[in-house]
């Protein structure tokens, strides 16, 4: 796409022609040229011109826009794209209503097959633009809830994904699902992603998805760079698969493991040994966390790995109000148990030890000390009419078995909390020092973040489709546009080091502008059409001093006046 500018001398003045909130479409119209994206899904989608006019690129494209913009279901998209500047975004030939139920339902089957491929091939070019070096790729699943029965759960041979119950995210078991996972490198640009069925676990995708990313990504691409991601990563499958990769590998220890115990046993054995590493971000508010941590050389899976052992004030706050509560609730189970034990008889010691020994197990007594005291009283055998005098009455020994209990001691509670205020990040990373691992491992939010963006009802109302393999496209299409929202946040930031930071109209300042500020800030200009003698020209309008920095930073030209050829 090339910018023309207007001359000087042109007079722009007369009654425009008005096309309002158009800055996100034409910023990533201009992105998406630069990374040649248009080229690279038509060479990846199929298009047969007779029974499409239209170019699936565009199409996709524009629901992307769509998105970005103000999502609505998609049988709205053709009418917002009428207040579109169609000619400068497509040249001429393009109009609204060829943003039909059709091109869009086309482009979104194709999507079904193809989005994984797209997201990995448009990810490294997005990637190269930033000139980014070792990378830190961090990988994580999430999960949408969609309303509906579906009872036709085919959506191709090459990409089924079922829209089924599973573990719900949203907390919401009652509903089918569809789950996106998803990989980012160390600045959140999206590098890959993927449709998953509804009932997909997280442990059992990893070696399939690290399959598919060495088939997706050349080798060089490997090359010194960490695979990160939370605890369902630690199993033997997925970590040799990173092994076979040429790649580290980071995560969270499951405290499952046996040797997650053993770790912590021996952080807290050595108390002296801890080596402080203070706050890793600051507050505006409140004090910020503060870190501590042992380092310790171990195996896992018979492989060589660095473990930390992380001692954090913040969770150990969380944790003690936790801990407060679960103790509060056993005390209340061990009363009520108590009660209801005491009401029964037993006709032997050996039945009162047993029904005390179950009640225990059964009520998971964990933190207070349960002593059980069988007491024996004689009663005497009912019988009927009345005793003859004389004649000692016959006897029974009854047994109850009354409870009596501890609360857990300080030291007891002490040695809990301090437990529990620790996390394990393992790696195989045998160079790698404590607070990088930890850095590392908290920009594992970048992917949630990105799940929290895309799940936003700004983005994103329901799933108003009927077939599965539009459901499937339509996941692809909000990857794909937080690829691009990332990518714009990428570039400005990038452009911010060393730079002063970004003034907000609300008096706020900051240095690493959020994807959000950047389309909230862009979905603020209009542009204006006006015509001078045969040559038709635009003009941005509404540029607040901000987003002339944001444009600028995307090195989007500003020019007051300017003619648009898409075709350049």
């Amino acid at each position: 796409m090339n910018i023309l500018p207007s001359p000087s001398v042109v007079d722009l003045s007369g009654d425009p022609h008005i096309f309002p909130h158009t800055g996100i479409t034409l910023a990533t119209r201009i992105l998406a040229d630069r990374v040649n994206w248009l080229a690279v899904v038509d060479q990846l989608l199929p298009w047969d011109p007779v029974r499409a006019r239209i170019a699936p690129s565009i199409v996709l494209l524009t629901l992307i826009m769509n998105v970005l913009t103000q999502h609505n279901p998609l049988y709205h998209v053709e009418l917002w794209a009428e207040s579109l500047p169609l000619p400068i975004l497509w040249g001429e030939g393009i109009n609204a209503h060829q943003f039909n139920d059709d091109a869009l339902g086309r482009v979104l089957e194709d999507l079904a097959e193809h989005g994984r491929a797209l997201l990995a091939t448009l990810g490294p070019r997005m990637r190269a633009v930033q000139d980014a070096g070792p990378t830190m790729l961090h990988t994580d699943t999430t999960a949408f809830a969609l309303f509906g029965d579906y009872p036709n759960q085919d959506t191709g041979p090459t990409a089924p994904v079922e829209l089924t119950w599973g573990h719900s995210k949203d907390h919401r078991p009652d509903l089918r699902q569809i789950m996106a996972g998803l990989t980012v490198d160390g600045t959140g640009c999206v590098m890959g992603g993927t449709m998953l069925s509804g009932n997909t676990s997280d442990r059992a995708w990893h070696p399939v998805w690290l399959e598919q990313l060495e088939g997706d990504f050349p080798d060089d691409f490997w090359k010194e760079s960490d695979y990160i991601a939370d605890s369902a990563l630690i199993a033997e499958a997925a970590l040799s698969q990173i092994r076979a990769l040429g790649m580290h590998w980071l995560g969270r220890l499951p405290a499952t493991f046996g040797l997650c115990d053993r770790l912590k046993d021996q952080a807290w054995t050595a108390a002296d040994a801890w080596h402080d590493l203070g706050a890793l971000a600051a507050k505006k508010t409140g004090a910020p966390a503060t870190y501590r941590v042992q380092t310790f050389d171990t195996t896992l899976y018979d492989h060589p790995a660095r473990a930390f052992v992380y001692h954090s004030s913040a969770l150990d706050k969380k944790k003690e109000h936790t801990l407060e509560r679960e103790i509060a609730r056993e005390a209340q189970t061990v009363e009520k148990t108590a009660k209801k034990l005491a009401k029964q008889v037993f006709h032997c010691v050996e039945d009162a030890a047993a029904a005390s020994n179950r009640q225990v197990q059964a009520a998971h007594i964990r933190w207070h000390l349960v002593t059980p005291r069988i007491e024996t009283r004689v009663v005497p055998v009912r019988t009927r009419g009345r005793q003859k005098a004389g004649i000692e009455p016959e006897t029974i020994t009854e047994y109850t078995v009354q409870w009596h209990w501890t609360v857990p001691t300080a030291d007891c509670v002490q040695h809990e909390r301090e437990r529990r205020s620790t996390f394990v990040l393992i790696t195989s990373h045998m160079t790698l020092d404590a607070e990088t691992a930890l850095r590392a491992y908290k920009a594992q939010d970048q992917d949630e973040q990105g799940f929290r963006w895309m799940k936003s009802p700004i983005h994103l109302t329901a799933f108003f489709l009927e077939k599965p393999a539009r459901v499937t496209g339509l996941g692809y299409v909000l990857l794909l546009a937080l690829q691009f929202a990332r990518f714009m946040r990428a570039v400005v930031r990038q452009a911010m080091v060393d730079q002063p930071p970004l003034e907000l109209p609300d008096h706020r300042t900051i240095t690493r502008p959020s994807d959000t500020v950047i389309l909230d800030a862009l979905r603020t200009l209009w542009v204006e059409r006006r015509t001078v003698g045969d040559t038709v020209w635009y003009q941005w309008t509404h540029v607040k001093p901000h987003v002339w920095r944001i444009l600028e930073m995307l090195q989007i030209p500003i020019q007051h006046g300017f003619q648009w050829d898409p075709s350049g």
